[in-house]
C-alpha cells in the first residue's frame, strides 16, 4: 500500500493537523481520528499538499495558502540570510 495524506480540517475549512493514514485505518478509528478529515496530494499535479493553516477550498477539492502562511514562509527566507 502506499503513502496517503488526511488533513484534519476546522469549521472554517482550516487545516489544523496533517497525518500519514491509509483511508480505511482513519475511518475505522473515528475515536483516534476526530473531525473532518479530507485526502491531501504529496506529489499530484494540480494539487497543493496541505500545510497548518492552508485552506480548503470544496469547490476546486484543493488546498490554498493563507495569507498568513505566505507571509511567514516569506519571512522565514528572508531571515535564513
Amino acid at each position: 500500500m502506499s503513502a496517503q495524506y488526511f488533513a484534519q480540517i476546522d469549521d472554517n475549512n482550516v487545516c489544523t493537523y496533517v497525518a500519514v493514514v491509509q483511508r480505511e485505518f482513519l475511518e475505522a478509528n473515528p475515536q483516534r481520528y476526530t473531525g473532518r478529515w479530507v485526502e491531501t496530494f504529496f506529489d499530484t499535479e494540480g494539487k497543493t499538499y496541505a500545510g497548518i493553516g492552508y485552506i480548503y477550498d470544496e469547490v476546486s477539492e484543493d488546498f490554498v495558502a493563507s495569507v498568513s502562511s505566505v507571509i511567514e514562509s516569506e519571512e522565514e527566507s528572508e531571515n535564513e540570510f
